[in-house]
């Protein structure tokens, strides 16, 4: 059966010189005129990297790269087993599954030597088999998926690292339809839970370790290609899976599991050739294309609904990542230029990739003030806010909704809480400081604060009191008039004060003198 493998390209008779801005770019260790294409990491050890190889257009060559210090360096080598690669599993630095596609060797192979030898696993797959796919949940229990044969698609699950396999019943898997197929390194898993695409639409699912398999026809119709991938049990994305795909306009996103899904029109640039979750994350996903004229990386941080660009103009293939701050890509660039074999991988050097969340901030131009006395506020947010939520205890007005508000005037004598929620595409932070205004009570407007210095202000462990005049007594009050602290020391440590609004008095030659100042 003739079957989509990889990117097809149409080849470039020159590539765009750009500055690869957060990646730094290694040689994969392949020969002249091939790329990389899909990566696995790892299993056990999330050091081991392998990868496999692409020509030119795009398809896949049986040929293996790996690396043992984190993509630094990579080294190569040839298959002593099937033909027809499919997808590269990989278990550690030096123990790595082969899924092979073509002809009576086709099936599972295996490598514990760093990829001298390979030796075929199970006897599973045979001349009239298409193998796709293999996953292992552990270092036990795994699954391999094939076309349909004999009616019903050629699953099997193990239970003993992929020594033996057990072909699933027909009766747990739903039924295929007319001309429908698997395609090679098209899954995704989390936890218990797999999920393959077919090209005509559908996105089978199985949340027993492969044990049981139920089909959904997804938004984009039995006419695509389409291909899953996971943030966790119940939140994924579903994507067109063409050869030549580059930017796209569309997504399929569900909350279920799989169960439903829902056509969203994206907002910004989405490479969609491949498509990486990126672990540890709340709902980041990195698309990466190849594709002439299309062809870059982006990123999402809200499942797939905004796009931001991280590079356009240079050939990404299929990104792989441990967390938010280490992942490796491969690419065709080198493919193209059939006599080169330099660059071919990508490590990724940028700041974490993190969505720009708000954090809410702000301060106000005076923090003590007399009866009926006004304050204004300024917002120190950072992160972009686009709207606001004011509260004022005890003010008038008692909230707001813009970015800077009206002078906020207090009527009643106290201490009171002022709030802040800040809000962008990204998310929302919210801040209060408690007891930051006081009104009233010691009078402030009638006190002189020139003759006594308080620094730092604020301050969180000790202030330094200086005066021009000789100090011959300290005393530091809380705002409600009780003494705190009485001495001559004009370094005093605060590091036991309660946060909030406290005044020195300060009797020196020449009278009595306040100022305040805030305990961090």
């Amino acid at each position: 059966m003739k079957k989509l493998l990889f990117l097809s390209l149409s080849l470039m008779l020159s590539i765009c010189a750009i500055s690869q801005t957060n990646w730094t770019t290694v040689n994969s260790g392949l020969l002249a005129g091939q790329g990389v294409g899909q990566l696995s990491i790892g299993m056990d050890d999330n050091t081991g990297l392998w990868a496999h190889a692409v020509d030119a257009t795009g398809l896949i060559v049986d040929r293996w790269t790996r690396s043992m210090d984190g993509g630094q360096t990579w080294s190569s080598g040839t298959f002593n087993a099937g033909t027809g690669l499919s997808q590269l599993f990989a278990i550690d630095g030096g123990t790595c599954w082969a899924v092979f596609n073509t002809g009576a060797s086709q099936g599972l192979y295996k490598t514990q030597d760093g990829g001298t030898t390979w030796v075929k696993k199970g006897g599973v797959f045979n001349a009239s088999s298409f193998a796709d796919v293999i996953h292992f949940f552990n270092d036990n229990e795994g699954f391999a998926m094939g076309d349909p044969v004999g009616g019903y698609f050629e699953i099997y699950t193990t239970t003993d690292g992929g020594e033996t396999w057990t072909r699933v019943p027909q009766a747990n898997i739903s039924a295929p339809t007319t001309g429908e197929y698997g395609i090679t390194g098209n899954y995704s898993a989390v936890g218990n839970n797999a999920w393959f695409g077919t090209n005509l639409g559908r996105i089978f699912r199985s949340v027993d370790k492969g044990l049981h398999w139920t089909a959904v026809l997804t938004p984009f119709g039995n006419a695509q290609v389409v291909q899953p991938e996971f943030a966790d049990a119940l939140h994924g994305i579903a994507y067109r899976s063409y050869l030549d795909l580059g930017l796209e306009l569309i997504i399929d996103v569900t909350s279920d599991g799989g169960v439903t899904w829902t056509e969203v029109n994206v907002t910004g640039d989405m490479y969609a050739r491949y498509f990486s979750y990126i672990p540890g994350t709340a709902n980041t996903y990195v698309g990466s294309s190849s594709a002439v004229g299309a062809n870059g990386i982006s990123v999402s941080y809200d499942g797939g609904y905004t796009w931001n660009v991280l590079n356009a103009g240079y050939d990404f293939n299929a990104t792989a990542w441990i967390d938010n701050a280490t992942g490796w890509a491969g690419s065709i660039a080198a493919a193209k230029k059939s006599t080169e074999s330099t660059g071919g991988m990508f490590i990724y050097n940028g700041e974490p990739l993190a969505p720009t969340l708000p954090v809410a901030n702000f301060q106000a131009d005076n923090v003590a003030v007399a009866l009926g006395g006004s304050v204004h506020f300024t917002d120190l947010s950072t992160g972009t806010p686009t709207s606001w939520a004011w509260t004022f205890t005890g003010g008038t007005p008692a909230t707001s909704t813009l970015k800077t508000p009206p002078a906020v005037v207090y009527n009643t004598s106290g201490s009171f809480n002022v709030s802040l929620t800040v809000t962008n595409p990204n998310g929302t932070n919210s801040v209060t400081k408690t007891n930051y205004i006081y009104v009233g009570g010691l009078g402030m407007n009638d006190v002189s604060t020139s003759a006594v210095s308080v620094f730092p202000n604020p301050a969180s462990d000790q202030i330094n009191i200086t005066s021009g005049d000789q100090i011959l007594k300290i005393s530091i009050l809380d705002v409600s008039g009780k003494e705190v602290y009485t001495g001559v020391d004009k370094n005093i440590n605060i590091s036991k004060l309660q946060t909030g609004i406290y005044f020195i008095r300060a009797i020196t030659g020449k009278g009595v003198s306040t100022t305040r100042f805030i305990k961090e």
